[in-house]
């Protein structure tokens, strides 16, 4: 994918996995995600990783979605558990989606979501 002229930071990032993730083009929005830091010197935040989550879950990859989560070089907040957990249900993976709670609720103790997803 080509930036030419664009202003390249976080938001414009995520705003472009963003649209990989709601159109299914899981290919783009994961080249674009890995060309972020090794060809424009953007270290990825954890809401791009939440948006890579997304991407991946939306089109029923949730493992590789876990996988992305386990080798984050930062911690995974609630935001990315809660993406996952949300992609479980949709594709009703109770095996993964049971972990997800499980990390969000030691996260969010006073967050009901996850016990209502499960």
């Amino acid at each position: 994918m080509c930036f030419t002229g664009m202003a390249l930071d976080n938001v414009t990032f995520i705003r472009v996995i963003f649209a990989c993730s709601y159109t299914g083009r899981v290919e783009d929005g994961i080249e674009i995600f890995e060309s972020m830091r090794l060809k424009y010197s953007v270290d990825p935040t954890a809401e791009h990783y939440a948006c890579i989550v997304d991407l991946l879950g939306r089109e029923g990859h949730e493992h590789e979605a876990m996988d992305m989560i386990k080798h984050m070089p930062i911690e995974a907040d609630a935001v990315v558990w809660g993406v996952l957990l949300g992609a479980c249900k949709m594709h009703m993976n109770m095996e993964l989606a049971e972990i997800a709670a499980k990390k969000l609720l030691r996260l969010e103790p006073e967050n009901v979501r996850p016990n209502i997803l499960l």
